[in-house]
């Protein structure tokens, strides 16, 4: 595993053990609106700082793009981060969301990590050297026709001008496909396109 993407690991290791720290007492938890069905949680917080920690420890030159901080420091290296993606499944106790890390370095993403601390998966990538899942390699499902796919979806949460749209085309997928799923951490439902769980994945404003 490449240096860049084992410090990137660790990150997502120390940020799930936060999270998972949490989730035993959700009801305790701070909890704060920043708009319409979005929230922020002191887990956010503190799953970020970790995050944070751990790769300046390795790289501390290297610029932060996160997703409760927002953008610290310039270089050709940035760390993009969101801590804790899924947030609504999180406060209610629905154990779908992830950490999730990538690094992109001169406009190209070369390492990612979506970490699922409620299942203990790991799902890795360096650019050019395929995708792995708990050290073993994974592959996109080898379907063709959407007759027989299982797709993913994100319904629309903050915006919702474009729900009439949105419903339009969930009607004609979900009309010819094996089934659709929503299960609300797009970092997950990316990922498990990746390991062939889902054979496709859409959602607007993403």
């Amino acid at each position: 595993m490449y240096p860049m993407l084992t410090t990137a690991v660790k990150a997502a290791r120390r940020a799930g053990s936060i999270i998972n720290r949490a989730a035993r007492d959700v009801d305790a938890l701070s909890i704060t609106r920043k708009r319409h069905n979005d929230f922020v949680t002191e887990v956010d917080k503190s799953a970020e700082q970790a995050i944070i920690e751990v790769l300046r420890r390795s790289y501390p030159d290297h610029a932060i793009l996160a997703e409760e901080s927002g953008s610290q420091g310039e270089s050709e290296y940035t760390w993009i981060i969101d801590p804790l993606d899924g947030t609504t499944n999180f406060i209610h106790g629905f154990p779908q969301y992830a950490v999730s890390i990538a690094l992109r370095h001169k406009n190209v993403l070369t390492q990612a990590v979506v970490y699922d601390p409620a299942k203990n998966e790991l799902f890795t990538a360096s650019r050019g050297h395929g995708a792995f899942l708990n050290d073993r390699r994974i592959r996109v499902s080898r379907r063709v026709h959407m007759r027989d796919a299982l797709v993913g979806t994100g319904f629309p949460f903050r915006d919702f001008s474009g729900l009439d749209e949105y419903l339009a085309m969930f009607r004609e997928v979900t009309s010819k496909t094996a089934g659709v799923r929503r299960a609300g951490a797009a970092a997950l439902d990316l990922a498990y396109v990746a390991a062939g769980r889902l054979d496709g994945f859409w959602e607007t404003g993403l």
